[in-house]
């Protein structure tokens, strides 16, 4: 039994020795860890590379330059009040044919609408005619003139207007035999049969036909268009920074997109209101002279007063359209500018002294306070 309970005691002493080891190994260890110190990482700034431009004021001379497109100042949108068949006319209706001012463009089969006014201007000479025996009896001052109205009016002509009232009584008695009514029914006929002929109010020419002779035209149907092409109007789009350089009456030079040729306009018209697409002003520029065209595109350019003292920018520099960035002791430094005017692609800055620097290209994700290294000028 001794031996036995020897054993157990040798073994459990074992157990306790190994459990103690591996707890001062644990300790140990940790105390090593802590004592290392963990190395400093080094954070170092990035530094951008950026090209620069140096500012040099001088004496801008501005002109605006926009583009825009032709479009004919006398222009017709040719549409269909009445329902007929198209005839065929002494000239064709097709694009590019001109015709003189009174010259028919187009008209309708009318014979049946004729019919029914002769009708009715027939209808009209029998109510007079019923009425001329009570007008001798109770207006004999009156039946005169209406007697001559009777043999005056001709049905295959336009009808002439009644005669006038002599007293209240007289106009009673006519107004009651139905003769004014049908008067005014005559005329309002009259006057929708010469829409089914359309003439030229100027001389011009059709640019767009959407018919031939034998289609059913229904009213409201769309037919062509018609312009002048003597006299155009060019309408662009100025900043608003421009405004003070507006004034109608004012030369504006006009060129095609290549150069190669030029004509001299005035402004007829400036609208008061903003775009609300390009968020511009509304100037219409006339313009006459060979070689126009309606749909060319022309580049406009209006003079302007010259700013004394100005610098002219990139508008892609330009941060909210009012700040830009400088370089300054080596950093982006953010500031407010005074923009004199805004171009298409470049802005107009007044306010920043000779030699500072400028950024020549945007770069993306620029701050206020950003570290650069300059890498060259354009005046180096």
């Amino acid at each position: 039994m001794n031996k036995k309970y020897s054993t157990l005691l040798r073994g459990l002493i074992g157990v306790l020795l190994g459990a103690l080891m591996i707890f001062l190994a644990v300790r140990i260890s940790g105390k090593l860890q802590a004592g290392k110190k963990k190395p400093k990482q080094k954070v170092e700034n990035q530094v951008a590379k950026v090209y620069t431009q140096e500012v040099k004021n001088t004496e801008i001379d501005v002109t605006i330059q926009e583009k825009g497109r032709l479009e004919a100042l006398r222009r017709v949108e040719l549409y269909s009040e009445v329902q007929g068949i198209l005839l065929s006319g002494s000239r064709l209706f097709k694009a590019g044919t001109a015709y003189s001012a009174g010259d028919v463009i187009l008209s309708l089969d009318a014979e049946e609408f004729r019919a029914s006014l002769t009708a009715q201007k027939s209808t009209l000479y029998n109510l007079i005619a019923q009425t001329m025996p009570d007008l001798k009896l109770d207006y004999p001052d009156a039946a005169d003139k209406w007697e001559r109205y009777l043999a005056d009016l001709d049905i295959q002509r336009s009808i002439p207007p009644l005669p006038e009232y002599t007293s209240d009584r007289e106009k009673f008695f006519i107004n009651s035999r139905n003769i004014v009514t049908t008067y005014y029914t005559i005329k309002n006929l009259e006057e929708r049969l010469e829409k089914y002929t359309i003439s030229a109010p100027y001389y011009g020419v059709v640019t767009e036909a959407l018919v031939d002779p034998g289609t059913l035209v229904r009213p409201g149907q769309k037919l062509g268009t018609y312009i002048s092409p003597s006299v155009y109007e060019l309408p662009v789009s100025v900043a608003e920074s421009a405004r003070s350089y507006l004034a109608v009456g004012k030369r504006v030079t006009v060129y095609t997109l290549d150069g190669s040729a030029s004509w001299t306009g005035k402004i007829t018209r400036i609208s008061p209101t903003i775009d609300p697409t390009s968020q511009g002003i509304p100037v219409y520029i006339q313009l006459t002279g060979k070689g126009l065209s309606e749909g060319m595109f022309l580049d406009a350019h209006i003079a302007g007063e010259p700013i004394p003292s100005g610098y002219e920018i990139s508008r892609k520099l330009l941060v909210d359209n009012d700040k830009i960035f400088i370089i300054k002791d080596g950093k982006l430094q953010l500031r407010v500018v005074r923009v004199a005017i805004y171009k298409e692609s470049t802005a107009i800055i007044t306010d920043l002294e000779d030699g500072t620097l400028l950024l020549q290209n945007p770069i993306p994700g620029a701050y206020d306070g950003m570290l650069v290294s300059v890498a060259s000028s354009d005046n180096d």
